[in-house]
């Protein structure tokens, strides 16, 4: 470029702008930043020195003041109707009212706790609704096993056998469930039958003051414990009708069945005892006694002696 103008002055000016000098220069290392002190003759100022920028304290957070209401612009007429004009900015601003303070939460009310049961609230029991049997409304010994055809126990039942003997019997023999053969009428026709009416007519008893009927009334079965309450529950409506003076039940299982597991056939065999109201004794098997002389003599010597309720012949 020719050399028609004199930049020289424009050189030194902007040489002068761009000569920050050597106070802010910074040492290679990086962890030690430390500035390097500038040489400068006394005497000498750098030319135009860039000055330091110092940041802006952060304002500390407070809570903005209401912003302040401006003087009302001037009305520069008269309202029609003689009204004060409203200053324009009367009402506050969106802004003032953003600047509010939220209002602090409000705690929850403590829900309220459930009441407590003290020592004094009864407590209603629960109801259970019981069906009543209809062999439980019977009213006579007939219409008690007309009713047991229809329970749900013997609903299967090919012949539900009956009660044989007097109205109301001396002694009533009580037995686990009909053999084969034993159709309820024929009974003392039988072995068995038999060796019982002479046992107890040594005792004093009569054949025709002897009664006999089943505690479960058709062929042997296994029998859960719900049955077996059931069971008692259609002995004892039985014995309200046919009243004997005293029950003889004969065999273990059946000692068990009529009374339950609380008692011991071997401790209580041939003593007097009570079901529901009426005297109870307890013998050996009467099936197993028939061809055993063992048990004979013990039914004979031990157990019947031991009831008190009868007089053994010696």
């Amino acid at each position: 470029m020719p050399e028609e103008f004199d930049f020289s002055e424009l050189r030194k000016y902007l040489q002068g702008q761009m000569d920050m000098g050597e106070e802010d220069l910074l040492l290679d290392e990086p962890w030690t930043l430390t500035r390097k002190k500038s040489v400068v003759p006394a005497g000498v100022r750098p030319a135009n020195p860039m000055p330091q920028m110092s940041r802006p304290a952060a304002p500390a957070f407070s809570q903005p003041s209401a912003p302040r209401n401006p003087a009302p612009f001037p009305n520069p007429a008269p309202s029609a109707f003689g009204a004060p004009a409203q200053p324009a900015f009367s009402s506050p601003s969106a802004f003032g009212a953003s600047a509010q303070p939220a209002a602090a939460p409000q705690p929850r009310p403590a829900s309220a706790s459930k009441p407590q049961l003290d020592a004094t609230t009864a407590i209603a029991p629960r109801s259970v609704k019981k069906t009543t049997a209809a062999y439980e409304l019977a009213d006579s010994i007939g219409a008690f096993y007309d009713a047991l055809k229809t329970d749900a126990l013997y609903a299967r039942a090919a012949n539900v056998v009956r009660y044989e003997g007097p109205e109301h019997p001396r002694l009533l023999i009580l037995l686990a469930a009909p053999k084969p053969g034993e159709s309820g009428g024929n009974f003392f026709q039988s072995p068995t039958g038999e060796m019982l009416a002479r046992l107890f007519a040594s005792l004093g008893y009569a054949p025709e003051t002897l009664g006999v009927t089943y505690f479960y009334k058709d062929a042997p079965r296994a029998l859960s414990p719900i049955l077996l309450a059931s069971l008692r529950r259609m002995l004892t409506k039985e014995l309200s009708f046919v009243a004997p003076e005293i029950m003889v039940t004969f065999g273990e299982p059946l000692f068990y069945d009529v009374f339950s597991k609380g008692k011991n056939f071997n401790d209580l065999a041939g003593t007097a005892l009570d079901f529901n109201g009426t005297k109870t004794v307890s013998l050996v098997d009467a099936y197993a006694m028939t061809a055993d002389k063992q048990l004979k003599w013990l039914t004979w010597k031990v157990h019947i002696p031991r009831s008190g309720l009868f007089t053994a012949v010696k």
